[in-house]
């Protein structure tokens, strides 16, 4: 009994030597309290680089091609606009979700086959975070529902329309490498639709 009791004591000791030794971040102990806590993971605002902004002289670039200093259309209290692009932010090694919101004109709602040709869908990818201008008012994309309404430029006319959304596909991608743009206003049109500064 005594030699079970010794090996106890010095096996207690080892233990208590070894958890007070830092320990490789892989190996170290947390407190039951907080081992449970997940991270919080950071809210990134992002597009793909292949999406276009449109420019203030009606012409498009991809979003990766955008610098600080250049000048877009925008949304702003209830017009169309130009705004001052201030800052792009390039966010590498993301492996974040993408989400793909196709988009349907809200006044399309008697198309037969007699109105050819049919408007397409449009499509819009963000990660889950980015904000949006909707009817309602600013909503990301991890919130948004079928049927709620966006807003989107038409180049034609320079007006903007109401478009619907038809159907949304999250997780449809991994991005890596993502883009966004502050503007003067707050706003700016990815593929003509309004979307929003984080």
């Amino acid at each position: 009994m005594r030699t079970f009791t010794l090996t106890l004591l010095i096996v207690l000791l080892y233990l208590s030597a070894w958890a007070q030794v830092e320990q490789p971040q892989a190996l170290r102990l947390m407190p039951s309290d907080t081992a449970s806590e997940a991270l919080p993971k950071p809210d990134l605002y992002c597009f793909p680089e292949h999406v276009s902004v449109k420019m203030a002289d009606g012409s498009t670039k991809s979003i990766s091609t955008v610098q600080a200093g250049d000048t877009v259309i925008a949304y702003a209290n209830k017009q169309i606009t130009t705004t001052l692009v201030r800052q792009v932010d390039k966010l590498e090694n993301m492996g974040t979700a993408l989400t793909q919101l196709y988009l349907r004109p809200v006044d399309e709602l008697t198309a037969s086959r007699n109105s050819w040709p049919l408007v397409p869908a449009l499509l819009l990818e963000a990660t889950p975070c980015h904000p949006v201008q909707t009817a309602t008012g600013r909503k990301r994309v991890e919130e948004l529902i079928k049927g709620d309404v966006l807003y989107c430029y038409e180049p034609a006319t320079g007006a903007v329309s109401a478009w619907k959304v038809g159907l949304i596909q999250a997780n449809a991608g991994k991005l890596d490498t993502g883009y966004t743009l502050i503007t003067d206003t707050g706003s700016y049109l990815v593929e003509n639709v309004v979307v929003l500064d984080k």
